[in-house]
């Protein structure tokens, strides 16, 4: 009856709605007749202000377009993938929540094939629902383009399609060459208590197709079909690859007598790629193409003679510095062999000196900045050193050899931070960006990894002259102000998620220019000077963070245990009971939405790791809490919660913590 009347609100609440809007801005657009995967034709009549979206590739697609304001309700999967975003959740991609979703009031829901509970709730005389699924590259061009007349953003959609097709042909005009017999068998891969992979009809063998690869053929159709271990051996793949999130699985299971014995397995070809780029067909699909046929034939994409299009400068955006001793500052898009950089330039009216981590004291440079190097490039870089590399950058840019000083990093430059703080006629600015995602670390606790190029990187200009001395200082003093940002942002080490915040990433680098202007000797944190970097460098990576990974400080909470790799799925695959483990999922996911429980969490985060560093000497306190919020959920007191099997899986606290909460949601408790 609840979900009845619920229903009949929604109902009211759209037709007030429809009434209320104005009309949308692109003109005769609506309505607009939509045609969708199911091949439902839906007549959309105004421009949909407020979507719910379950389909992370589309929910990716309208963050890609400028148009997120749209969204009112996404899964806990997205609120992950897009922190961001700051949305209402509505349960989980498999099972979403229906009384979420209605009370987000949507005037469109965006669902997948399998969401046959949503479909069916909300009908056509509801609300406006329409079903997407991609199986093919021009499946998702064809949704990209609806998106964009969807939202008034049909110019971006078409520019990014357009790119897309420009490195599929890139990537096609590479491999134009190479022969039939020279071309690797791959397969994509998804492990659990078996082994999956993509069907025949799946995008994903589209993919591998247009990299250079050769995908199996199982005689079966899905985006996942079972495997056989004969199967498996009959295709022997030379290269296996899947999602990172997927990655323990699959090492694990491809360790078994039988499954390890084919070529990819022996050699060691196993390679893990973002969820968001291997799981869908996303808006970089022609980047991930690339990527994956560069470490498919890393000699062929990575020798420069072998390129198909020309070096160039393709657009640039300014940068406003204000600092006299700066010609001009610039954000560049520029291609090299065939690889598309992005790189922050910043030319000085005369010759400067630098002090930089990456390249050293460097005296008459004409230029300096920061460049991002996209992976496919990136792979060539590691392979075979940077140098001719920073060359041909420089070269592209303008500059002759050794007039530039550039870093180089993973982060977009479309998320740079630039800060400037000033203190009467003292400026200090800061040029910042960031990554935290893939190498985090807490120094004196992960082991080190030699890597050439820095992750956060930081660029420190002042109206000052700066002398070596105070060059070097200031080093430190930006490096303690970027692992304070950190440690206050709660960014966990990539390697001891659970146990450890990060203090920076094992490829930071810092550049100090020299500047001009009345000479500052001293540039610690007792100087006025030193206090600006620190203020404008914490400020600078705390922004660029946001910029690049959406991550802040009171980011959701399921964010925040995803960082931890605290996955809902996993902590419940220890409770020692028979219970429906899906229900469980659901009710922990609707629990964990709520204030009051979602602060107990995040308290027994910060009890956690002040526990595990011995700041913290006993838990009885912490207990009684526990009993507490069993008690709450459970209806029952004096109880002791005790479900989770092995809480050796997770740290103390953290243990307790999701002891209290599935103890109480399942009534599955001991007394005291």
């Amino acid at each position: 009856m609840r979900s009845d009347n619920r229903r009949l609100s929604l109902c009211f609440f759209l037709t007030g709605l429809i009434l209320m809007l104005p009309l949308p801005c692109s003109g005769g657009a609506f309505p607009l007749t939509v045609t969708d995967s199911a091949q439902n034709k839906l007549i959309i009549q105004k421009k949909p202000r407020r979507v719910v979206c379950l389909v992370p590739y589309i929910t990716e697609m309208i963050g890609a377009f400028g148009r997120e304001q749209v969204l009112v309700g996404l899964t806990r999967q997205d609120l992950v993938l897009y922190p961001s975003f700051r949305k209402n959740h509505v349960g989980g991609y498999f099972h979403p929540d229906i009384d979420a979703i209605a009370k987000t009031h949507p005037d469109l829901i965006i669902a997948a094939p399998f969401h046959k509970a949503v479909i069916q709730y909300f009908g056509p005389d509801c609300c406006p629902l329409m079903v997407m699924e991609t199986k093919s590259i021009a499946d998702a061009f064809y949704q990209m383009e609806i998106i964009g007349q969807l939202f008034d953003c049909e110019k971006k959609a078409s520019e990014i399609i357009q790119r897309n097709r420009e490195q599929l042909a890139l990537v096609k005009s590479r491999l134009g060459n190479l022969p039939v017999q020279q071309r690797k068998r791959v397969v994509r891969v998804m492990a659990g208590t078996t082994l999956s992979c993509p069907g025949d009809d799946s995008f994903q063998n589209e993919i591998i197709t247009a990299a250079g690869g050769i995908p199996p053929k199982w005689g079966k159709n899905g985006f996942a079909v079972p495997v056989s271990q004969e199967q498996w051996q009959q295709f022997n793949s030379q290269m296996v690859y899947g999602c990172s999130r997927n990655e323990k699985a699959v090492q694990a299971f491809l360790k078994q007598d039988g499954w390890k014995d084919v070529a990819a397995v022996q050699n060691g070809f196993i390679r893990m790629f973002p969820c968001n780029l291997t799981c869908q067909v996303s808006t970089r699909v022609g980047y991930f193409v690339q990527w994956l046929a560069t470490v498919l034939y890393l000699d062929l994409f990575a020798d420069p003679e072998k390129a198909v299009t020309t070096n160039a400068v393709l657009d640039e955006s300014p940068v406003v510095l204000g600092l006299d001793y700066v010609k001009q500052a610039r954000v560049v898009r520029h291609r090299v062999a065939d690889s598309e950089y992005k790189s922050l330039v910043i030319r000085f009216n005369g010759p400067q000196e630098i002090l930089s981590t990456f390249e050293g004291n460097l005296t008459g440079i004409l230029g300096a900045g920061n460049t991002y190097v996209p992976m496919p490039a990136s792979l060539g870089h590691m392979a075979y050193g940077v140098t001719q590399a920073q060359e041909a950058i420089q070269k592209n840019l303008g500059f002759a050899k050794g007039e530039f000083s550039t870093m180089m990093t993973g982060a977009d430059m479309d998320n740079l931070a630039v800060v400037k703080k000033s203190f009467k006629d003292l400026e200090v600015t800061a040029l910042v960006t960031a990554g935290v995602k893939g190498n985090a670390m807490r120094m004196s606790k992960d082991t080190g990894q030699y890597f050439s190029h820095g992750t956060i990187n930081i660029i420190v200009m002042t109206n000052r002259t700066l002398p070596p001395n105070a060059r070097a200082r200031s080093i430190i003093t930006a490096t303690e102000a970027k692992s304070a940002a950190l440690l206050d942002m709660d960014v966990r080490s990539s390697y001891t998620p659970l146990t450890h915040r990060a203090t920076g990433t094992g490829t930071d680098n810092i550049m100090v220019v020299q500047g001009d202007g009345p000479v500052e000797r001293f540039a610690g944190g007792h100087s006025k000077i030193g206090e600006l970097i620190a203020k404008a460098v914490h400020a600078g990576v705390t922004q660029a963070i946001l910029k690049q990974n959406g991550l802040a400080a009171d980011r959701d909470l399921f964010q925040r245990l995803t960082d931890r790799k605290l996955r809902i799925e996993e902590i419940v695959k220890h409770c020692a009971f028979d219970y429906d483990k899906q229900v469980l999922i659901s009710r922990m996911e609707k629990l964990l939405a709520t204030p009051y429980y979602s602060s107990f969490i995040e308290s027994a985060l910060s009890i956690s790791d002040d526990y595990e560093k011995g700041l913290i000497k006993e838990l009885n306190f912490f207990d009684t809490m526990c009993c507490s919020v069993t008690a709450r959920l459970s209806g029952k007191k004096d109880i002791r919660p005790e479900t989770i099997d092995s809480s050796n899986a997770l740290p103390i606290v953290m243990a307790k913590a999701f002891d209290a909460l599935i103890s109480g949601i399942t009534g599955d408790h001991n007394e005291k």
